[in-house]
């Protein structure tokens, strides 16, 4: 059976057909998620104030995560390579909440930052940060994810989330 024209469609296969639909949401509950490239595409949301981890799988070219917070952390919600230099390439932008600042902050060049790290303080992770990760190479390589975003940091200064190790 082959793929229906435009407007041929039963209202059940238009998400099959078209792409249209819900995206998957995990909740990070409090705790660590390791996550898989067939949960590619899911908004993983920190929704309780407790330290909470999302670990990204081996990277798959195209692989895609979005990441929100939703509360203001009070523990480290952490976003982690999974293993040691996939790390992250590019970008994010830094505001704070209570004060008229803002800046931007780049991971390492050499893909060597394996961790995000967001503490609910200058490190961003109060409600709307939003982290975006793509995969851009395989894991065969450093430098695997692609990431972009803007973190609402609290307090007089906004640091950089992107480290070797947990922050």
């Amino acid at each position: 059976m082959g793929i229906p024209m435009y407007g041929q469609n039963k209202a059940g296969d238009d998400i099959n057909v078209f792409g249209r639909g819900k995206r998957n949401v995990i909740l990070s509950g409090g705790t660590t998620k390791v996550l898989t490239n067939e949960d590619s595409g899911a908004v993983c949301v920190f929704d309780t104030a407790a330290t909470s981890k999302f670990v990204l799988p081996d990277p798959d070219l195209g692989v895609t995560f979005t990441f929100i917070s939703t509360i203001l952390a009070t523990g480290d919600h952490v976003i982690q390579a999974d293993t040691d230099d996939h790390g992250f390439l590019g970008g994010i932008i830094g505001a704070s909440t209570t004060e008229a600042k803002a800046i931007a902050h780049g991971a390492a060049t050499d893909g060597n930052n394996d961790f995000i790290t967001l503490d609910g303080a200058t490190l961003g992770g109060a409600p709307g940060t939003r982290v975006e990760v793509v995969a851009i190479l395989d894991d065969s390589a450093a430098k695997c994810w692609a990431v972009s975003g803007q973190i609402a940091a609290v307090g007089s200064s906004v640091a950089t989330p992107f480290g070797d190790a947990q922050l």
